[in-house]
């Protein structure tokens, strides 16, 4: 999978794909057709590396014994330094970039609040001479009354300047819809000074701590906005953290997403205020059906954050993070930690549906925190009993296996026995519509949600649709990216922050993306989630590359979108390997 192969084909026509009665190859290995199979690279680590913390693999050397076997320890599980490294550089390239001081670049007559202090470019002509080439002749995020918001600091700014350096307006290229959710900063300014209102919660935690019941037949019966079981069969794009953005979902509700979550958001951080963690529960008017995701571990925290959503935003169901393997998240209560104690997880949704009103309380959480130890169904069944429900998500992998093994498909029938009239819903290696409708139909279920198949291939949402193995073509993938794009410089903005933003988000899609084998290279399909291929080249340069495991291979297709990045730029993948 290399990107350097010998020369092939810009493009190939996509052959009609046969569709094979059975898949009873190998385990862990994907049946690459032999005309496209090349030799694995004798690889070594040049002393240099192409980014830091990216080795520079070359086919000129063998990998010593000792060095393999320590490489193999470091790639294992996530990276969790990741972050920091890639913080630290954002804000040096922040830093060392030139900027234009709002003042200027707002409407009207704006003095700079600032004064001598201000560290930004004042001066139109001299910033647009310091500042980097723009990247493309049309800008993506016109809004609707024809202007681009960023005006001259837009990457795509010559777009819109005339002759005289004034701004023009234009048509729409791209971006249309709004985003709702958007209006919290009153809500954080008045957590920050202690003002905001919450007695209802603070009602239902005074309530649990003197034993009451929290009007549980009271909650039973109120009518909800939206009745979950009538979302049977209905595609449900899985919450995913850091892939699972806006621009993300958008992309994947025009491929046939019917449901979507946001990304986990950690009520601590919501109840402090903080910016970018209020950012994940905005919504696109695209999302017809929207939820949010919380994690916490605690009735008070859990119950006041509920409480906000429910009256000062637009979402159609609250959903509780009981699966999150992460260590930071379970040190906090959240996540698979809450799920193993009951009590404490019982408390937390009785609070939370006393304050939600006629909002919809979904969870989510696994098959308990050790491999082998099943423990969902007697979780759910002392939950159910107490607090009502209106749908459960389940995703059958344990805590500790996260995805090193496959989903335990085979629990699922005890789950359902648990749940009865509840809605269940299932997560776990669907990649394909055969996968689909397979486990739809032979398991007693209500709907599948898809995390790592629309990570792999967003297309996915539409195969199943349409019951074929779409053959994508490189062209129709870059395609995608390029909506993807468009949708995170309407999003994270189109000056340098918002296209270095845009960039590393589009990396992190491609570092999942990279995983797809396209349909006509496999002897064998559909493909199965946890194959890994052999060395392999595609039927054109583009989608061999679009095949590559290499981040420095990831940033070159991101140029084509986005220009060269700054050099201080660096990317880190979030996982170093293990789990497929």
């Amino acid at each position: 999978r290399m990107a350097e192969v010998a020369e092939i084909p810009r493009e190939v026509e996509s052959a009609p794909v046969e569709e094979p009665k059975a898949n009873n190859y190998a385990a862990n290995v994907a049946p690459i057709k032999k005309e496209f199979l090349i030799e694995a690279p004798v690889m070594v680590e040049t002393p240099a590396p192409a980014q830091p913390g990216v080795p520079n693999w070359v086919d000129n050397g063998e990998v010593p014994k000792e060095k393999e076997k320590k490489d193999r320890r470091d790639r294992r599980g996530m990276n969790k330094d990741r972050k920091k490294e890639m913080a630290r550089t954002e804000t040096k390239i922040r830093a060392s970039a030139v900027r234009l001081c709002p003042s200027v670049n707002s409407s009207g007559d704006v003095k700079c609040k600032y004064g001598d202090k201000c560290t930004s470019e004042h001066d139109i002509a001299t910033f647009l001479a310091l500042k980097p080439v723009d990247i493309a002749e049309k800008c993506p995020v016109y809004e609707a009354n024809g202007k681009c918001r960023f005006s001259y600091a837009c990457r795509f700014g010559n777009a819109h300047l005339g002759p005289n350096q004034e701004q023009l307006e234009t048509e729409s290229l791209g971006t249309t819809g709004e985003v709702r959710n958007h209006h919290s900063m009153h809500i954080q300014v008045a957590m920050r000074k202690r003002a905001y209102d919450f007695s209802r919660s603070n009602e239902a935690v005074e309530e649990l701590k003197a034993g009451g019941s929290l009007h549980q037949g009271a909650m039973e019966c109120e009518k909800r906005k939206l009745d979950m079981k009538t979302l049977k069969g209905k595609k449900y794009l899985a919450p995913l953290t850091t892939v699972g953005n806006l621009p993300f979902r958008r992309m994947c509700v025009d491929l046939g997403a019917e449901i979507t979550c946001g990304e986990m958001a950690v009520v601590t951080s919501l109840l402090m205020g903080t910016p970018s963690e209020w950012s994940l529960v905005k919504r696109h008017s695209s999302e017809k059906i929207y939820g949010v995701q919380m994690a916490g571990g605690y009735p008070d925290t859990m119950s006041k954050a509920a409480q906000i959503l429910v009256d000062e935003f637009d979402v159609d169901f609250i959903d509780v993070n009981l699966g999150c393997p992460i260590d930071v998240v379970n040190q906090k209560g959240g996540g698979c930690a809450l799920a193993a104690r009951t009590g404490k997880l019982i408390d937390v949704l009785k609070s939370m549906r006393y304050v939600m009103k006629d909002v919809p309380l979904t969870i989510k959480l696994r098959t308990g925190l050790k491999e082998g130890e099943l423990t969902a169904d007697k979780t759910l069944r002392s939950v159910l009993e107490r607090v009502p429900i209106d749908l459960v998500d389940f995703h059958p992998r344990s805590k500790d296996g996260r995805y090193t093994k496959l989903a335990r498909w085979d629990y699922v029938e005890q789950i359902s026995q648990t749940t009865q009239e509840v809605p269940l819903w299932v997560c776990g290696d669907v990649l394909s519509y055969e996968d689909y409708y397979s486990r739809l139909e032979n398991n007693p279920i209500d709907g599948i949600v898809i995390g790592r198949g629309a990570l792999i291939k967003p297309w996915i949402f539409t195969e199943i649709d349409e019951k074929r193995h779409w053959d994508i073509t490189a062209s129709e993938r870059i395609e995608m990216l390029q909506k993807f794009v468009n949708y995170g410089l309407d999003h994270w903005g189109s000056d340098d922050a918002g296209v270095e933003r845009t960039r590393r988000f589009l990396l992190e899609l491609l570092s999942f993306q990279c995983r797809y084998i396209p349909t006509g290279l496999l002897e064998v399909l559909p493909q199965r989630i946890n194959d890994r291929p052999p060395f392999f080249r595609g039927r054109s340069e583009m989608e061999t590359l679009l095949s590559s495991g290499r981040s420095v291979d990831w940033l070159e297709i991101s140029k084509i979108f986005l220009g060269p990045p700054p050099e201080q730029f660096v990317f880190i993948p979030k996982h170093k390997a293990s789990s497929y």
